[in-house]
């Protein structure tokens, strides 16, 4: 009977506390308000204006070795065959940067 006592009584407040807080709140229902946010860009206008690839490929590079130094960490108490397969893992991650820049992907100047 105590729990659901309780439990009545944190759904109660719970609900309180939203209707209050809802009552409270600015609603600034502006064009800037209301709208997407799109990094940086203005989401209204043409479609055309898109960002550049070369930020999304920095980005994938950037994630793929963080991840490898991640795995660099975790190789210090590891035993042999982790060590093998973590070499296997830093030989394809080396050889897809090696096509990236074989194909031109690597481009730093927009």
């Amino acid at each position: 009977l105590v729990l659901i006592m309780v439990l009545l009584f944190t759904l109660v407040l719970l609900l309180a506390f939203y209707v209050v807080n809802f009552v409270l709140s600015i609603k600034d229902m502006g064009k800037n308000k209301i709208s997407a946010f799109e990094c940086g860009f203005v989401s209204v206008g043409k479609i055309q204006n898109s960002f550049s690839i070369h930020f999304f490929i920095m980005m994938l590079m950037f994630v793929i070795f963080d991840l490898e130094i991640v795995m660099f960490l975790g190789i210090l108490v590891s035993d042999l065959s982790s060590y093998v397969s973590f070499l296997l893992m830093i030989f394809f991650i080396l050889g897809g940067f090696y096509m990236e820049w074989w194909y031109g992907k690597l481009v730093w100047v927009i």
